[in-house]
């Protein structure tokens, strides 16, 4: 044997790899001499080309698929079998949810401002309005004086009141 082994193509190195496998070690062998190369050579070859020997001999494998599997492979893919019930309920139940939710943060925010609103006018400069009114009460029924230098008084409304009734002027 040289020791430069001849260059083969894939189809040649897959049809001797064939013809390796199917036969026994003495058909490796005699192969091998016949191509001028080594078994070594023709079993990475084997290994490269990934040939396998089909033996007639082997049990042959049947798979049994469902009817709802064929016509999957037949559509390409799973058709879709939508359960309305269960998809409207939620759909529902989902609506209704954020609905609450959104009434609910409107309610809390209305008895925040509320109370806010309470807070505040109570802390305001005017809480007391029943002593203001009072006060302005006692200078509406009370003699006084508002402005001395032109004259101008004040006389309690009932007495204002009973002069221009009984002033026709």
């Amino acid at each position: 044997m040289s020791k430069q082994p001849k260059d083969f193509t894939s189809e040649e190195k897959a049809a001797i790899a064939l013809k390796a496998v199917s036969g026994d070690t003495d058909a490796k062998q005699e192969l091998a001499k016949k191509h001028g190369i080594t078994v070594e050579i023709i079993d990475q070859w084997i290994h490269e080309t990934g040939v396998q020997n089909v033996d007639e001999d082997e049990e042959s494998v049947d798979l049994e698929a469902s009817e709802s599997f064929a016509d999957s492979v037949l559509f390409g893919a799973v058709p879709d079998k939508l359960n309305y019930p269960r998809l409207v309920f939620w759909s529902v139940f989902g609506t209704v949810t954020i609905v609450l939710m959104i009434v609910a943060i409107m309610a809390i925010h209305d008895f925040t401002v509320t109370s806010s609103e309470q807070q505040r006018s109570a802390e305001s400069r005017f809480y007391n309005i029943e002593e203001i009114q009072e006060r302005d009460r006692i200078k509406l029924d009370s003699f006084g004086v508002v402005d001395p230098n032109e004259g101008i008084y004040r006389i309690p409304i009932d007495s204002a009141i009973t002069r221009i009734a009984q002033d026709p002027e």
